[in-house]
């Protein structure tokens, strides 16, 4: 198991969930997760990387509703979300690193089943996530 050594905030209703993980990495872009949320989840956890920046908001409540929707387990975003006094309240887990009010661009960049690494760890597509207060935990398999 590995450790994700990146400070992420809970933003969601649920502070501890799991799932096997799918990735996608959007450049201030959150065209492909909207189109991603749209799809049945099956108890999965999108993991966005966002590159770390804090300049727009990658998911709202509008996108995490319909995760909700189409049995997502979580997302877990290397960026920023907005509408947080709603996502608390919603029952889907969600850690990112902060929030900003700027809605993202929209001019459908990103890439779909990606591996890459965030502060020395790999994250890839397919393998399993667990979060909760105390962190993040990465696996190849399913530890449950």
């Amino acid at each position: 198991m590995d450790v994700l050594t990146i400070d992420l905030k809970s933003f969601g209703g649920l502070e501890k969930f799991y799932g096997q993980i799918v990735t996608l990495e959007c450049p201030e872009d959150n065209s492909k997760l909207k189109e991603l949320v749209h799809e049945e989840g099956a108890n999965k956890v999108i993991f966005v990387q966002g590159n770390g920046s804090r300049n727009v908001a990658l998911l709202g409540d509008l996108l995490a509703s319909k995760a909700i929707e189409n049995n997502w387990s979580g997302i877990i975003i290397n960026g920023c979300v907005r509408d947080v006094e709603i996502l608390k309240k919603l029952k889907i887990g969600i850690y990112a690193l902060g929030a900003c009010p700027k809605k993202s661009y929209k001019e459908n960049k990103g890439v779909l089943s990606s591996n890459f690494i965030i502060n020395d760890t790999k994250i890839c597509n397919g393998h399993w996530v667990y979060c909760d207060l105390n962190g993040i935990l990465l696996s190849e398999d399913n530890k449950l």
